[in-house]
């Protein structure tokens, strides 16, 4: 990408009906379209393959190390704060399904099991599992065994909540719950894939990245679902992008860490592929619509940006701007290159990626 692409990208930041932006559009009065919309472009959802960084084998282990141990600690994060750069604060605010509540409090009790209760926790995690697998097996009885009928949010849950179980018994050190994990990598997959074609397939039809969500309750009573033009107030626009964005996180942090530990077990693991993301730290934490949409005022780039050509996107923008998601994304081609990224462009509280500890391979969620 060039210069010019950085300070005007592709891809649109104009929302509004008649192309102005979104920042037109702060006052609660005002209606907004989401076609058009930045984050829904059609371009920002294609998945991208890059060639593996120039690597050691111990360099590329232990990069992988510490992005496992950074997804980790947003799965704490998420419960012990109620949002991590995972999790958006507000995407289960009005609605958290049960198998999430499963995953929520399995996860809980993950963190504070001792030795005395380790039997018990690990059967309740085999328990909520196997009720979430039957669940879904029912799902598939009424029509919905390809995902068909399932809302993107119902996707975006159930790939959150199977993320979350397959995180802590994949790499914990109890040899029947890694095997029970690794037989269910295939359906995490599965699921992933179809959580990403049912956003491909909406796209034209913007108003299903709110109907059906834990947000259409807020939705005007006059607002019309149908029409590819719908016009939604500027929070039901932020919380489209939060869906959207969820989704984009989740699908990458999915492939990732299961490819991770497939490469840990055999030695070598597929290019899962990657999706941009929006790498604006001030998006992600703006705690309202109003927030959001100041961030977005007079063209500011989003920043949602495809990490193909790395060395060419890293000198244009700084560590601070970056969200802990994208950055432990960046931290996988290679620690060196991105140490020196820090170092000369952020400021000197951000520590080098190489001083981060590693993984314990044993209990490391506890």
């Amino acid at each position: 990408m060039t210069e010019a692409d950085m300070e005007n990208p592709v891809l649109p930041a104009e929302l509004g009906a008649t192309g102005g932006p979104l920042q037109a559009a702060v006052s609660p009065d005002t209606m907004v379209s989401l076609q058009g919309a930045w984050f829904l472009s059609p371009e920002s959802w294609i998945t991208e393959f890059t060639e593996p960084p120039s690597m050691t084998i111990r360099e590329t282990e232990k990069s992988l190390r510490q992005y496992v141990e950074q997804v980790q600690s947003w799965m704490r994060q998420w419960v012990t704060e109620g949002h991590s750069p995972l999790h958006h604060r507000e995407l289960y605010s009005f609605h958290m399904p049960r198998h999430t509540q499963d995953a929520y409090t399995s996860m809980t009790m993950y963190m504070t099991k001792t030795r005395d209760t380790e039997a018990t926790v690990h059967r309740i995690l085999e328990d909520r599992v196997s009720q979430m697998l039957q669940d879904q097996a029912v799902e598939a009885s009424l029509g919905n065994a390809s995902g068909d009928g399932l809302s993107i949010f119902d996707h975006l849950s159930r790939v959150q909540s199977l993320l979350c179980h397959q995180l802590i018994r994949l790499f914990d050190g109890d040899i029947r719950m890694r095997g029970q994990a690794e037989a269910l990598i295939p359906t995490l997959f599965l699921w992933n894939k179809q959580m990403l074609e049912s956003v491909k397939d909406s796209l034209r039809r913007p108003e299903l990245f709110l109907v059906s969500s834990p947000f259409n309750v807020n939705l005007p009573p006059n607002t019309s679902r149908t029409a590819a033009s719908s016009f939604f107030p500027p929070k039901a626009v932020w919380r489209a992008w939060i869906i959207a964005e969820s989704v984009r996180r989740t699908w990458q942090v999915t492939n990732i860490v299961q490819e991770v530990y497939q490469f840990f077990k055999r030695g070598w693991s597929e290019c899962p592929g990657r999706l941009p993301s929006t790498m604006r730290k001030t998006l992600w934490d703006a705690p309202s619509a109003y927030s959001w949409t100041r961030e977005l005022k007079d063209g500011k780039n989003p920043l949602l940006i495809p990490l193909v050509g790395l060395e060419e996107i890293l000198p244009q923008i700084s560590p601070v701007e970056v969200d802990d998601l994208n950055l432990a994304a960046i931290g996988l081609y290679g620690m060196e290159k991105v140490d020196q990224w820090l170092e000369e462009k952020g400021p000197s509280k951000l520590p080098l990626l190489s001083s981060l500890g590693g993984i314990s391979q044993t209990n490391s969620l506890s």
